[in-house]
């Protein structure tokens, strides 16, 4: 450790020590003795205030000692200003209405009475004028950027693929129907053309898949007018034969929503005592041009 380094410990120590006294000395009633002593910390805090002033350098690089300064500072204010607050009855007002008096003693206020009393308690500061004078800075030049011309695009011509291939009718989804509808006449001819129970026709109790499709594809057999569905006896749908006179004279569309769930097609396969499905969709699908012909069977 540097002298230096000594000094400014030492300073910290001394700074400490005021500190703990300023401590024990903040209380309302002080003596003459209390008042003589807080007198001779004041001027120990000066002395070493001015030791830490002359090595300027060792403040600036020591934050500690100059946060322990202004902290010492702040406290002798306090302590001051309670002592004067209480003993002497200092009391803002009554020093502004002081401050007022001696100020307007004529028609107008004259401040140079306060300025002539401030001048000869003040000290002036010396200080050094910078000799480096104004700084020259050049402004810079704008350069003004002409605007750039828009390039249009050119549209491109339109072209039409080479070859197209014809929508075939006989997709997955319509193979799907009409396996159904060919499954379904089957039924209806079984049960002497008698409504089935909606949901005895959809649903697989084996999977539950299964049972989605069927609900499907019912669907797309009533949009087409090839079924109806309408509440049974039981108050549950059922599932009819559509009669050609009366899907001719429905014009409009009727949608209802059906709700399943495991839990639901669990109680209908108790109700109606399912013990396999009615109707079997095939994994894959073939052409099968009789499909065709048995699609108008349905309809009466």
């Amino acid at each position: 450790m540097d002298i230096s380094s000594l000094k400014s410990s030492e300073r910290k120590q001394r700074y400490n020590s005021i500190l703990d006294y300023l401590k024990k000395c903040d209380k309302r009633n002080i003596s003459a003795a209390d008042l003589e002593e807080l007198n001779q910390n004041i001027k120990h805090n000066d002395e070493i205030h001015e030791e830490g002033a002359a090595a300027m350098e060792e403040m600036r690089n020591n934050n500690a000692e100059r946060l322990l300064d202004a902290h010492v500072l702040k406290k002798f204010h306090e302590v001051v200003s309670n002592v004067l607050l209480v003993n002497s009855e200092f009391n803002e007002t009554v020093y502004a209405n002081a401050l007022k008096s001696l100020v307007n003693q004529g028609d107008k206020p004259d401040w140079n009475a306060l300025g002539e009393i401030a001048t000869n308690v003040s000290r002036s500061l010396q200080v050094k004028t910078s000799m480096l004078g104004a700084a020259d800075v050049e402004p810079k030049e704008r350069v003004l950027k002409g605007r750039q011309k828009r390039c249009q695009k050119k549209l491109a011509r339109e072209q039409r693929p080479e070859n197209v291939g014809k929508l075939n009718k006989k997709n997955c989804g319509a193979q799907k129907v009409n396996i159904v509808l060919k499954q379904l006449n089957s039924l209806f001819k079984a049960n002497n053309y008698q409504p089935i129970p909606f949901y005895k026709l959809i649903i697989d109790p084996d999977n539950f898949m299964n049972t989605v499709e069927n609900a499907f594809q019912m669907s797309f057999l009533a949009r087409d007018g090839n079924i109806a569905i309408e509440r049974g006896e039981d108050l549950y749908p059922q599932v009819r034969i559509a009669r050609k006179k009366e899907v001719e004279s429905k014009t409009d569309t009727t949608q209802a929503l059906c709700s399943l769930s495991m839990a639901f097609c669990e109680d209908m396969i108790r109700l109606y005592e399912i013990k396999e499905p009615m109707l079997h969709l095939p994994d894959s699908f073939d052409g099968d041009k009789s499909l065709e012909s048995d699609h108008g069977e349905m309809s009466i």
